[in-house]
């Protein structure tokens, strides 16, 4: 088991906004020991809440497509929300800290730096802070509750990142052909208040993105995106935005993402947070 310390991360400054060029040789740049690299993300079911805010509870989506060759231009208007009340976001409070752990049991080395940095990336895009709890040994399962007190006490359960194997979890990562490197799923309170307060993030233990951001084809571009499902986006078509089904042709989120992050953060003002259970 991998030891931490528990530490705060507050919103940082960003001063590489600017959308980043896809490496041209993503799929054939990648060390010849770690095979092709499977590039699918994916979302536990999507459902918008569109008439019944009790579906947030089992909030979710699955995704993933095979990426072209085109090179398109990103737009400010390329985002999309999970979920929407009226013509409302879905979203966290943004005034409080978002709690979060990570299980680096079955990670490659090198895993929890990707996470720090891609929290780094989401902190200073939504102005929301993070703080980091440590270690955990939970493996989240399909109907992982945002209410947990036997494991995180009597408050709402941290974000969850762990890498797991098929065989440790019922969260699938297959859809027919194609496998997914993460799912991930954002989570509403269990009486179906319309607000996000925990989540989590499964990654594929046996998928070959290797730990990094050298392009999209790495771990850390897969993380940055299952976090933007967290904090309440949803898939585009752009390959210009991280939050295209593949990940897009980027290593950071796209002009797009960045939009939908800020009508998701801070600047939208504070929400009054739910009690616990």
């Amino acid at each position: 088991m991998v030891e931490m310390e528990p530490g705060r991360f507050p919103p940082p400054q960003r001063p590489d906004l600017q959308l980043p060029g896809r490496p041209d040789l993503a799929w054939t740049s990648l060390p010849e020991t770690t095979g092709p690299p499977r590039r699918r993300r994916g979302l536990a079911a999507v459902v918008a809440i569109l008439t019944t805010i009790a579906v947030l509870g089992s909030l979710g989506l699955v995704g993933g497509v095979v990426a072209d060759l085109s090179r398109p231009k990103g737009s400010s208007d390329e985002y999309r929300f999970l979920a929407t009340i009226g013509s409302r976001p879905v979203r966290w409070n943004p005034c409080e800290p978002i709690h979060y752990v990570v299980n680096l049991q079955e990670a490659p080395p090198g895993s929890l730096p990707d996470v720090e940095e891609a929290i780094r990336r989401v902190s200073a895009d939504t102005g929301i802070s993070f703080v980091f709890d440590g270690s955990t040994q939970e493996i989240p399962q399909h109907d992982r509750s945002s209410y947990v007190p036997s494991v995180y006490g009597e408050r709402w359960a941290p974000v969850v990142i762990a890498w797991a194997t098929q065989s440790q979890t019922d969260i699938s990562f297959r859809d027919g052909e194609d496998q997914f490197a993460a799912v991930s799923r954002p989570l509403a309170p269990p009486d179906g208040t319309a607000q996000f307060v925990s989540g989590w993030v499964v990654i594929n233990a046996s998928d070959r993105n290797p730990p990094g951001w050298a392009s999209s084809a790495y771990q850390g571009p897969t993380i940055l995106h299952e976090l933007g499902h967290i904090m309440g986006l949803d898939h585009v078509s752009s390959k210009a935005e991280l939050m295209e089904p593949s990940g897009g042709y980027v290593t950071d989120f796209g002009p797009g993402d960045l939009a939908g992050l800020e009508l998701l953060g801070r600047d939208q003002g504070c929400l009054r947070e739910p009690a616990v259970p």
